[in-house]
């Protein structure tokens, strides 16, 4: 068995001689042509119309519909944050206020 020292200077000495260079070409010409990961981030964010307190009222109500159970979110935790930072989270803040508004109203009409 190969151990650690011998197949770090086996990559050294092969890499220092420069037998990587063209797989390292290669791989740069595919990755700038076929990734795809940076054309579907893109395109994913979107500037969403809805409020964060909306968009977190309508989360709970789509995992309400799904699994019939809801997220727990550290609400005072976002609060401390908040006082601390001078509202640098108040969007994460809205967005749990809308979450469990829809939450509470969704396990009234459930009784």
């Amino acid at each position: 068995m190969v151990n650690l020292k011998q197949l770090h200077d086996y990559v050294k000495e092969n890499y220092e001689a420069g037998n990587y260079k063209d797989a390292e070409k290669a791989y740069k010409k595919w990755r700038d042509t076929n990734d795809y990961t940076y054309h579907a981030a893109k395109t994913a964010v979107k500037k969403s119309s809805l409020s964060d307190y909306q968009m977190g009222y309508e989360q709970a109500k789509k995992d309400y519909a799904e699994s019939h159970s809801f997220k727990d979110f550290p609400k005072k935790g976002v609060n401390l944050v908040n006082r601390v930072t001078q509202n640098k989270a108040i969007e994460i803040e809205r967005y749990i206020d809308g979450y469990n508004d829809a939450k509470a109203k969704i396990l009234r009409a459930k009784k």
